[in-house]
Formats: structure tokens, C-alpha cells, sequence
């Protein structure tokens, strides 16, 4: 009789827990749901523009940063699992490395948001400090012989 009464105290415990892992997992997801959108609500949620330190040189002359109406936020999106850290570098910032950092979104993929006036931009992304043209985008040879991506912007 004892063996039975313990083959059944295991098996009620068993399903306990069981019952209790099934609900709990539903309500971490259910709880976490709800923190968004609280956060959602009251304005706390991060923007997906991030605050980026920008020096724009006016590329077509040289008398320094040029206000300008038509500007386009125009996104640099690269895909780059084990990097460490990606940089971009271009004529719209004068090819100066450490000035547009881009950051991680998740997934292996970097970014960053960059108004634009409209003309045409050759860049590259720096990965750990290897230069690398834009996979998503078309190359031309640059005014250095090297290979750039370029971006047009309307």
C-alpha cells in the first residue's frame, strides 16, 4: 500500500509542476506584452532614430556647413553578424573615420539614419577597420581608384 501511495504523491507533484510551467510561461510573455505597451503609452519607448554626432561638409564647396530644406533621412543598413563595430565613411563627411559609428539593431544587422541633401554619395562601411562597399547597393571606382558604393539621393 505504501507503493502505491508514492507512485501517486510523484505523479501529483509531477503534474503540479507541469501545470505551473504551462502557466507560467504565459504570463512572463503576457506580463511582457503589457510593459511594452505601457511604455508605449506614457512615451518611455526608445525612437528608432538614434542621436548620432554628424559633421557635414558641403561637398560641393568649401565654406563650411550648408543649411539646407530638402534634406533626406536616408538609412545605411548593413548586415554584419560577428562585427564588433561598423563605421561609415563618405564624401558627405569628408571620409573621417570615428564620425558615424552605426548602430546594432539586433540580428547581426547595423544602421544609422543620415539626413541628406539630394545628389549622389559614394561611401563605404569600415568593419573592425576593413573598408567594405555596400553589398545592397551599386559600386563605381571612386576618385582614389577604390571601389565605392554609391547612393542617390532624389
Amino acid at each position: 500500500m505504501d507503493d502505491r501511495f508514492g507512485r501517486n504523491k510523484w505523479a501529483f507533484w509531477l503534474f503540479f509542476v507541469s501545470l505551473a510551467a504551462l502557466t507560467a510561461v504565459p504570463s512572463a510573455v503576457l506580463l511582457r506584452a503589457v510593459e511594452n505597451y505601457y511604455r508605449f503609452l506614457t512615451g518611455t519607448t526608445p525612437g528608432t532614430v538614434r542621436p548620432v554626432k554628424v559633421c557635414f561638409t558641403d561637398r560641393r564647396n568649401d565654406s563650411g556647413p550648408v543649411a539646407d530644406e530638402n534634406l533626406q533621412f536616408v538609412e545605411f543598413r548593413l548586415s554584419a553578424r560577428k562585427a564588433r563595430a561598423v563605421e561609415l565613411v563618405g564624401d558627405f563627411n569628408g571620409w573621417k573615420t570615428g564620425t558615424l559609428p552605426l548602430a546594432r539593431s539586433g540580428g547581426g544587422t547595423w544602421e544609422v539614419m543620415l539626413p541628406l541633401a539630394p545628389g549622389r554619395y559614394h561611401y563605404l562601411f569600415l568593419v573592425d577597420g576593413q573598408a567594405q562597399p555596400d553589398p545592397r547597393a551599386p559600386s563605381e571606382s571612386g576618385a582614389r581608384g577604390r571601389l565605392t558604393s554609391v547612393r542617390a539621393v532624389p
